[in-house]
């Protein structure tokens, strides 16, 4: 029977990042929504900013883990899929319009 394997370092980081993002978003606007219910006559720059900045965080972090799966699956330059034959419609596209 195989082992089952726990996630890696950078998997747990990225979901963590996607799971605190998501709290934080739903967080702010249900504080927004609750503004503008109790007819808040500010501005609420704090709070979209917040998401924004947590946007921007997620975003490097899961490009980061993507470029390191991207360099775990690759074998003698190639990739796992081009390996296998594997071939993306993108490819196909592009090497029809050629």
């Amino acid at each position: 029977m195989a082992r089952k394997r726990g996630r890696t370092t950078s998997q747990t980081i990225a979901l963590w990042t996607l799971k605190v993002d998501a709290a934080s978003t739903f967080a702010v606007l249900g504080l927004c929504a609750l503004a503008i219910l109790r007819d808040y006559e500010g501005a609420l720059p704090y709070l979209t900013t917040l998401i924004g900045a947590l946007q921007a965080v997620t975003g490097v972090v899961l490009t980061a883990y993507f470029h390191k799966a991207k360099a775990e699956n690759t074998k003698g330059g190639i990739t796992y899929d081009a390996a296998l034959g594997i071939v993306s419609n993108l490819d196909t596209v592009e090497e029809t319009a050629v």
